[in-house]
């Protein structure tokens, strides 16, 4: 492979360093490259970013398209997902454009797929207008249901025929969350809900309160019967801590024996009226039936908005495909393209809990039928505190897999048989606490598995971001992202090459930039995520102007912003970092088994006090670890080649036969496991035997299984150190992950935060030289300063402000060990003091060229012009450099503070985009002795502008947009900030 001078310098310098790869001669001859390190170069379309494309009320053009379509291309950018929603969230008002599923809607759907296949650009489309998934098409009968239960009590022997009592129309429903439009339904007559029977019974009534749970057992009632609806907010152990709490037998219960149970179904007749002899005794008849829970979706266009389907029948996403997917794919298909995939955005959709076929679904998972225990759903004790708890296990656990398999794998079916893949982002962060969801295994039903990651309302602030702040306040769980393992450890599990996330999603408006997302994709980088989709990049009119038209929430990322024109290098970034961490497999010596109860999600990225810093996990659910674990040489290892050393077992009593019997048949396998053992049975089938079988299994483990102690230790007295480690002044601030593949181990790590910090690495690799790889930069260097400790090896490292690096450890490495320092200290030369020429946009109402004395903040300078200016300027100064050149030692110009991106040339060359730390570009290439041109170009952002515009007429204004600023709201900085100096290597 011959590279030109430019190709050669882009892979063999480093951000505070210019170690040769090989001989720094323009004609030089470079050795072919790895397919690895060609790829990370100049990395495959696969692996670039996408972006939520938002059509919002219609309100866009074929000019706005084909320009989106173009920039987007240009700038690095591989794919979009496209989704048409009304716009207002927030208050924000959006004027109206082509109506969806119009003539005219169509007519711009088939240009842009038509502009999107002539450019390259792959298209997903999101299953509805706005989200969840549901419209007009959906009848009250194929939406999502809440179940209720009313009573009557009876005195016999006697002839009972009469009409039953209908439940409250919202009985047990006090507390709703504010799911969408249920304001529109909650509260009307069950005559307009759609009300319908699931089934009678009559038990035995002997008046005492003791039939119901009692004392601090009912306490977690309402979460087993699913009647808890918690917040956005909630932490994946707050959702399944209640259901996990078992119900012990009290000597003062007076349960109902399960054979008293009378089943009265079809003596009630579908207007409720019920023929019954009435045996002796006192009776309670209990009416299950089930009624539209009114849900509908967030933010759709008003003509296809309506109800939100039955989550838990496959019905409603059928009816959705035929009135929608077949409309993308017919549309598109006359102009020659394809959707690549159908999406089905995050669930949103408050906390159904029931279908019109539940007691089917019922038999079919569980195996028994579970009519005579549904009183239980009302508190009551069938057969016994246990029971009716092991009962209500059951019932939460089939809505997990209808969810899955109803919804979400019909869904990928229906996909599938048309050639089109499956995007969902189906276990949160939204509301996944209000419903009885596997979230591995939903996510398993997508090609795609997807979550999302916001940013805090005051992010740049690292105090909002640390460990004990609120998720109010850092959108963050103890100091990681609320979902983000859970969708990596789906992919893993299920064989997925991509963790998918909604990236940056926040309600700020214009205060971020390239600079500020670069420590939060980082974050979610280290958990596992290696695919994202920037939320948002609203579609606009270029005839509407500049910001545009915008979305109520979301980061701004489209080609309005001020810096769109600068962010090529902010895509390379995120392109470079996905190609890596999607090559080979995921490394992690552990693998937990989160239990089989619902609601199941898997928590935040943590450190597991047992297993301590150095080692990375995985997590797995029941599905998987029936169907797709087994035993190689020693490991657990997946169908896709993933493996881990031990697999450890939650803290509970409870456990399915069929998950002991295989964990026995692990075990005999060679398979090293830890946890506790259980005692019982979690579910009702084949009960009591059920237990017996467990126990049984259980005892021959004993002693085969390893107390769950010390998991670290289990792991080194098998001679497995940690998988990496640091030392130095690093303190907390070091995250990283680990790929393998066979032709290198692939290390990323990432400094947390905001300040620079010194480390000495050390990596679980033997026999292989490392090489540090800038995903930033595009640079591969190849020569290390390490040391060999036993089967590792220790790298002196330096991470400037987020600054991250990958450490590669390749089979067949030309790398060349050394003992300079890696990273030489750089020391200043001439600080670039006095004054600059500076020419502003005058389109945008700046000053075409002014002098500043001295470098200033353009919020603080006198002249509205610049004090209110808002895009790019041009900072020009001519200097005299006259210290002697040497290609050993290279020349950096640090630029200090930028607000908020810069590029900067000398001489005439265009040296690049400096949109992170380390603020600074070597200027070897183009520095000569003697006078030298400099050309800095700086871009802030939209705010100024806007304050400015706010105080104007609006004939006077420059900007148009729907957002609000207030021409009160404070200023941000801007400009170049400096002080700006050039530095040499000592």
């Amino acid at each position: 492979m011959k590279l030109g001078r430019r190709n050669f310098i882009k892979i063999s310098s480093i951000g505070a360093l210019n170690l040769s790869l090989f001989s720094v001669d323009g004609l030089a001859t470079i050795p072919d490259l790895s397919p690895l390190e060609k790829n990370f170069i100049h990395p495959p379309d696969a692996s670039k970013s996408s972006c939520y494309w938002w059509w919002f009320n219609g309100l866009v053009d074929e000019a706005g398209i084909t320009r989106d379509m173009e920039e987007f291309r240009a700038k690095g950018m591989g794919e979009v997902l496209l989704v048409n929603s009304a716009g207002g969230l927030g208050g924000v008002p959006y004027p109206q454009g082509a109506k969806f599923m119009s003539e005219e809607w169509k007519a711009l759907y088939r240009h842009a797929m038509k502009e999107a296949k002539r450019v390259g650009i792959a298209v997903g489309i999101n299953m509805s207008s706005g989200w969840c998934m549901g419209g007009p098409w959906i009848e009250p009968e194929n939406s999502g249901r809440w179940y209720l239960q009313s009573e009557l009590a009876l005195s016999g022997p006697r002839k009972f025929s009469g009409t039953l009592p209908l439940p409250g129309n919202r009985v047990g429903y006090d507390k709703v969350f504010n799911p969408p439009g249920y304001k529109e339904y909650i509260d009307l007559p069950l005559e307009q809900l759609d009300y319908q029977d699931t089934a009678i019974v009559a038990i035995p009534d002997n008046g005492m309160p003791d039939m119901r749970i009692s004392g601090t057992r009912a306490e977690v009632l309402a979460a087993k019967i699913n009647h808890k609806d918690l917040s956005n907010f909630a932490k994946a152990n707050e959702v399944m801590g209640p259901v996990r709490q078992a119900w012990e037998n009290d000597p003062a219960d007076q349960p109902v024996p399960v054979d008293q149970v009378i089943n009265l179904t079809d003596k009630v007749g579908k207007d409720g009226h019920l023929d019954w002899e009435v045996p002796a005794g006192k009776w309670k008849i209990i009416r299950t039936g089930h009624r539209m829970t009114g849900s509908k979706l967030m933010i759709a266009q008003p003509e296809a908005d309506g109800l939100s389907v039955d989550w838990f029948d496959r019905k409603g996403v059928e009816i959705q495909f035929e009135k929608l997917g077949k409309m993308f794919i017919e549309e598109a298909a006359k102009v020659g393209n394809k959707p690549k995939y159908f999406c089905d955005d995050s669930f949103e959709d408050g906390f159904p809990n029931w279908t019109a076929k539940i007691i089917e679904h019922f038999k079919h998972y569980r195996g028994y039928d579970p009519t005579p225990y549904l009183p239980a759903l009302s508190g009551y004790l069938i057969g016994s505190a246990e029971i009716a708890d092991r009962f209500l296990h059951d019932y939460r656990k089939t809505l997990a897999d209808c969810m899955a398999d109803e919804h979400y794998k019909r869904f990928a079916e229906l996909c599938h048989g048309q050639g089109i893949l499956v995007q969902n982002e189906s276990a949160g962060p939204s509301r996944s606490g209000t419903i009885c969801l596997d979230g591995l295994k939903n996510l398993g039903r997508s090609d795609f598995p997807m979550g999302e990651f916001w940013l805090g309302p005051k992010h740049e602030d690292e105090s909002t971001l640390a460990d004990d702040q609120s998720y109010g306040v850092s959108r963050l769980d103890y100091g990681q992202n609320k979902v983000t393992k859970m969708v990596a450890s789906a992919a893993h599990i299920y064989g997925r090459e991509t963790a998918s996330a909604e990236a940056f999603t926040t309600m700020r408006h214009w205060l971020d930039y390239p600079g500020s997302l670069k420590q939060a994709l980082d974050r979610a980088f280290c958990e596992g995520i290696n695919r994202i989709a920037i939320h948002t990049s609203t579609a606009s009119r270029p005839k509407d102007g500049k910001p545009g038209y915008e979305y109520g929430a979301g980061t701004h990322f489209n080609p309005n912003v001020t810096w769109w024109e600068k962010s090529g290098p902010f895509f390379d970034y995120v392109a470079r970092s996905q190609y890596l961490l999607r090559s080979g497999k995921f490394v992690a010596d552990v693998l937990y088994y989160n239990g089989d109860g619902a609601p199941n999600l898997v928590a935040q990225k943590h450190i597991d006090p047992l297993l301590g810093k150095g080692y990375d996990y995985d997590v797995c659910n029941e599905e998987v670890l029936l169907t797709r674990v087994s035993v190689k040489n020693g490991r657990i290892t997946l169908p896709d080649g993933m493996n881990y050393r031990i697999l450890v077992l939650p803290d509970t009593e409870r456990m399915p036969l069929a998950v002991i019997t295989k964990v026995s048949e692990l075990v005999a396998a060679g398979a090293t496991v830890v946890g506790h053992l259980p005692v019982k049975d979690s579910g009702l089938k084949n009960y009591p035997e059920c237990d017996a079988k467990v126990q049984e299994i259980a005892r021959e483990l004993q002693g085969k299984v390893l107390a769950k102690a010390a998991i670290r230790n289990v792991l080194m007295n098998k001679g497995i150190k940690p998988d990496f480690e640091y030392t130095g002044n690093a303190g907390e601030h070091i995250d990283f992950i680990h790929r393998s593949t066979p032709e290198a181990e692939i290390y990323f790590i990432t400094n947390r935060h905001g300040t620079s910090v010194s480390s000495t690495c050390t990596f679980r690799v033997k026999n292989r030289l490392p090489e540090i790889w800038d995903p930033v930069k595009g640079a591969v260097i190849k020569r290390v300063n390490f040391r060999e400790a036993g089967d590792r090896v220790e790298i002196p490292l330096k991470f400037e402000a987020f600054q991250s690096w990958f450490i590669v450890f390749p089979k067949n490495s030309s790398s060349v060990k050394t003992t300079a320092a890696n990273y030489p200290e750089l020391t200043s030369g001439l600080e670039l003091t006095g004054a600059w020429q500076v020419a502003f946009d005058e389109n945008w109402g700046g000053p075409k060229a002014v002098e500043f004395a001295s470098l200033l903040d353009w919020s603080q300078h006198a002249d509205e012009r610049i004090r209110y200016f808002s895009g790019k300027a041009v900072y020009t100064k001519t200097f005299s450099y006259d210290k002697p050149l040497s290609k050993d030692k290279p020349v950096y110009l640090d630029l200090g503070t930028v607000k908020n991106i810069a590029e900067v040339s000398l001489n005439g060359k265009n040296l690049g985009v400096v949109w992170t730390a380390p603020w600074h570009v070597d200027i070897s290439p183009a520095l000569k002795t003697g006078q030298n041109r400099l050309q800095i170009e700086v871009i802030n952002l939209w705010p100024n502008r806007l304050i400015g515009d706010a105080a104007l007429p609006k004939e006077k204004r420059i900007t148009n947009t729907n957002i609000v600023f207030k021409k009160e709201d404070k200023l941000l900085s801007s400009g170049l900030l400096g002080p700006v100096i050039i530095k040499v290597t000592k």
